[in-house]
């Protein structure tokens, strides 16, 4: 079930139609929460459910276990069973495939390869109710989170429906506590909520998946093009990915507001970043800090010598990378962030600070970051060379790069810039509800017009 399409609008007035009506019963209001997201989720795949029903019960019971004593064996035990049935499923539906594959072309056995591995679907949002689940645990173990005493309260909180399947990656720490007591939206909550989904559907349905008619084109076959369609095409898609995932990001924190909940914002303005280091605090930023806090630190972060935390680093990046996806430009897409982060580590940071202006250092670091996507966005591992190889290609003719793509890579740009600007949000909050609303009704207009339905969240396939 799309955001941006008429089975979610219908899905979604009826749920907050429902959700309104049993204003004053706060119990009544989580159980249809808790239904409304696995109707969400089952109208994808309806058996998969089971999954994000297990993946609860699982942490829930760990959790609860891993409260009820100070037997630091008991403790770990509860513990592993949650990271290894999680990340045991997880491991199956997503890389089952990808490691078999890669085993088979190593050893060439005799015996076919295995028909129900090739065919294995991947569940939609699993990486993220995955870690989202998995973090509960590990904060319950690190103390850091009281145990949920309800298990609909934290059935709910694994299966939200606005932010289940691409984000953000919620904290039990920040979330249960809100379904503890009554949430009311007000009239500003309201608004708030309903600016930041109409941005979202702007985003997503004009920009990105305008820029997307172009970059699918070009990346269908890399070969075929030169040297300026490919120049525009690393400017397109990096605006794509990103108006495209933070507008999907912004629909489901608006929509959250609306039903009274405050979700954490995932991006800020990512390519005004300076460094890799500021850009991964500016990027997709639930599953940024995860990393961070599970994971880097988990292995020894910056406390032990240099050489183990460039390793750590690496690791980090590593996993980040297949954790977008099982294959191997995802791999050398993490790798290179890894060697970009301890490059700035050892040159920069670790000599107190860049000389360089700060607007050079933000074009280098959004260049550096276009270049990345290259390794993310191609189809192959010889697509990346192809691709490459392109952008010295100046004899092959100029496919023709429509005024309209090029005005949509114009605004993102200029949105992205702008959006930096304080002064300008100050006048945007003063702006009087006419002049609000004739935008949004504008707004509105244009994604019923430009909107096919067919072009899913990019984030939707990890």
């Amino acid at each position: 079930m799309l955001f941006n399409s008429l089975e979610y609008a219908l899905f979604f007035w009826a749920f907050f139609a429902l959700y309104s009506l049993l204003s004053g019963r706060w119990q009544a209001r989580k159980w249809l929460l808790l239904f409304a997201s696995y109707l969400f989720y089952m109208g994808w795949n309806p058996p998969f459910v089971a999954l994000l029903i297990g993946s609860t019960v699982l942490d829930y019971v760990a959790g609860h276990q891993i409260s009820r004593t100070d037997r630091a064996s008991v403790r770990r035990g509860w513990l592993a069973a949650s990271v290894v049935g999680n990340l045991g499923v997880l491991g199956f539906f997503k890389y089952a495939d990808f490691l078999l594959s890669n085993v088979w072309v190593l050893t060439t056995p005799d015996i076919a390869y295995p028909a129900f591995v090739e065919n294995i679907v991947l569940p939609v949002g699993i990486s993220f109710y995955t870690f989202q689940s998995l973090s509960y645990t590990i904060d319950v173990y690190r103390r850091q989170c009281p145990p949920s005493r309800s298990l609909l309260e934290f059935a709910v909180y694994v299966s939200f429906f606005p932010q289940l399947l691409a984000g953000p990656i919620l904290r039990a720490r920040d979330f249960l506590p809100q379904l503890a007591t009554p949430r009311r939206a007000t009239a500003e909550d309201g608004l708030a909520g309903m600016d930041q989904i109409i941005r979202g559907f702007a985003k997503k349905v004009i920009i990105a998946d305008g820029l997307a008619a172009y970059v699918d084109v070009i990346y269908a076959t890399p070969g075929s093009f030169g040297a300026v369609n490919h120049g525009v095409a690393i400017y397109a898609y990096a605006f794509q990915i990103y108006c495209d995932f933070s507008g999907y990001s912004d629909i489901a924190i608006g929509t959250a507001r609306l039903l009274g909940f405050r979700l954490p914002e995932n991006f800020n303005l990512p390519y005004l970043a300076r460094n890799p280091v500021e850009f991964w605090a500016r990027w997709h930023i639930s599953l940024s800090t995860w990393l961070r806090d599970y994971l880097y630190i988990s292995l020894g972060g910056s406390r032990r010598s240099p050489v183990r935390t460039y390793a750590n680093v690496a690791v980090t990046m590593l996993l980040g990378g297949l954790w977008h996806g099982a294959a191997w430009n995802f791999v050398l897409w993490g790798a290179f962030h890894a060697g970009w982060t301890s490059l700035h580590r050892a040159f920069v940071r670790g000599r107190g600070g860049s000389i360089l202006p700060g607007v050079l250092l933000r074009l280098a670091a959004f260049h550096a970051v276009c270049v990345s996507w290259i390794l993310f966005r191609a189809e192959s591992l010889e697509d990346i060379g192809v691709t490459f190889a392109a952008f010295f290609d100046f004899d092959t003719p100029t496919y023709r790069i429509s005024p309209w793509v090029l005005s949509l890579l114009l605004v993102a740009i200029a949105s992205h810039l702008l959006g930096a600007s304080s002064r300008l949000a100050g006048r945007w909050s003063a702006a009087p509800i006419a002049v609000k609303s004739i935008y949004y009704a504008l707004v509105v207009i244009a994604v019923f017009l430009l909107s096919t339905a067919t072009e899913r969240f990019i984030y939707y396939q990890f």
